[in-house]
């Protein structure tokens, strides 16, 4: 009752004291705060298919299926795309099916990887023209004039506004250039990876997330995380080592992915922004294969891709199953000096790209996935000190891995840590090679423009490639011995 009192009277004052009064009754309100805005962003990324094109109609069944989950998906590949299929390899326009695949699925983003130059330079030129999606290759310095549609850096912008940057370092070995045949790369130059991502970090000011789609290695990948500013970068999504990563790795507040290779997985990244700023970062590695229900009309390209009847040719008949690189890099040496009508043969262990071919029917397309590359056969006359010179050499490039050889054995001698000392060679029944002899050694020209040693000879190209010196062996050889217990090289700790 008082109040009601109260009230009338205020009612007979002057309005601007009326006003005062009543703001002052009143109890005061807040302003209310903005809720921060969260936005997710997911990638489904990719790295070494190499071809596998039998995976892509599972592939892209599962792609089709989570960009109904999220709608702004970015799909994006680590790099070597290519090499490792006959359907793709041999194709008449070599590599294309790999090409079309993929715009076929929609990639937004691919990296440069070494094997994307084995299509050679005007392959790889009209191949990145073909791509409907971005190429990037962030420390690769491209030839004028040649027609590579490859960028330093890509951006793009999402649905619902998250913008993100992708840039991409290739590695490169003690050459200066990627792991590939040197006459693949002319007119390329390559710049230090880990000096070219501090330069082109100033494009985290303008995006939201910040991607290294980088093809280094897992173990590259985590030295150049330490190295960056913290803060700077959000992802890096690898390849090149063929690394199953299958749970968080997260180094200097970045996450690591990689996803092996050959399209057995993929990785689903998810970020959590506020305010555009990135707050959480999780992945799940997902199982593709070629097994479960799949996109028909991706099915329709590979089957007609696939329609070669060249490539399924029975040529031989393997007595045994091989179970190993090994055995695999025995028989194709044993080919090529054959072939070549050699002394000695060597391979070098990247050469050899399976390690299991089963017992019974081998075709064309076998020794095509074995050996993948086209490299030319050449010959050339060798001492043993020349040959010894060689090994020597190749033993850091291949990454401490022995060549496969052919016509003798050998003996790498190592020191407990694995720094090697020195190389025996044998005959094939076990006597000391004559180091002073010269002997006729076939090898792949990659081999004769990578290894870098003393010799006088310059080495004679047959004009034929390995892989069809091998299928000319098989042919006439019919039946395949069993290569289980072959043993042609040793390498011995001295404990030095």
């Amino acid at each position: 009752m008082k109040h009601f009192v109260f009230c009338k009277k205020i009612m007979r004052l002057a309005p601007i004291v009326l006003f005062t009064i009543i703001v002052a009754c009143h109890p005061v309100r807040q302003a209310s705060q903005p809720t921060p805005e969260t936005k997710t962003l997911e990638i489904l990324a990719v790295n070494d298919m190499h071809a596998a094109i039998d995976n892509f109609p599972r592939f892209a069944f599962m792609v089709d299926s989570l960009r109904a989950l999220y709608p702004d998906m970015l799909l994006v590949s680590a790099g070597d795309n290519q090499t490792g299929n006959p359907v793709n390899d041999q194709y008449r326009e070599k590599g294309m099916p790999m090409i079309a695949l993929m715009d076929a699925v929609k990639f937004d983003v691919s990296a440069v990887g070494n094997h994307e130059f084995d299509s050679k330079p005007q392959g790889f030129a009209k191949n990145t023209q073909s791509a409907t999606f971005d190429f990037v290759g962030t420390n690769t310095v491209l030839p004028e004039g040649g027609g590579y549609h490859i960028k330093p850096y890509s951006i793009i912008s999402t649905k619902n506004g998250i913008r993100i940057v992708f840039v991409s370092l290739l590695n490169i070995n003690e050459g200066g250039i990627p792991d590939c045949h040197p006459d693949n790369v002319k007119g390329f130059s390559f710049r230090d990876p880990y000096a070219t991502a501090k330069e082109f970090l100033y494009l985290a000011d303008s995006a939201h997330v910040f991607v290294f789609l980088n093809h280094m290695g897992f173990e590259e990948d985590v030295a150049l995380a330490g190295q960056l500013p913290a803060g700077k970068a959000d992802l890096i999504i690898g390849g090149h080592s063929h690394t199953r990563v299958d749970k968080e790795q997260l180094h200097n507040g970045i996450l690591i992915t990689q996803a092996e290779r050959k399209l057995k997985y993929a990785t689903l990244i998810k970020l959590t922004l506020k305010d555009n700023k990135v707050e959480t970062k999780t992945m799940q590695l997902l199982t593709v294969g070629n097994k479960g229900k799949e996109r028909l009309d991706i099915r329709a390209m590979v089957n007609q891709f696939s329609n070669n009847p060249q490539l399924k040719e029975t040529i031989a008949e393997a007595t045994a199953d091989f179970t190993s690189y090994e055995q695999l890099g025995y028989l194709m040496v044993d080919g090529i000096r054959a072939a070549a009508g050699a002394d000695i043969a060597l391979a070098n262990p990247g050469g050899v790209r399976i390690d299991h071919l089963d017992k019974g029917n081998v075709s064309v397309m076998d020794i095509y996935t074995m050996d993948p590359f086209g490299n030319e056969m050449v010959l050339f006359k060798l001492t043993g000190h020349e040959l010894k010179a060689l090994h020597l050499a190749a033993f850091t490039i291949d990454d401490s891995s022995a060549i496969y050889p052919s016509g003798i054995k050998s003996k790498y001698l190592l020191t407990e840590k694995g720094v090697l000392t020195d190389i025996q060679f044998f005959t094939t029944d076990g006597n000391p090679l004559e180091m002073d002899k010269t002997y006729t050694v076939v090898m792949n020209n990659y081999m004769a423009s990578v290894y870098k040693y003393d010799h006088k000879d310059k080495g004679q190209g047959l004009f034929r490639t390995t892989a069809e010196g091998i299928i000319d062996y098989l042919r006439n050889l019919k039946k395949i011995p069993d290569y289980r217990e072959e043993k042609r090289v040793e390498l011995v700790k001295t404990g030095k």
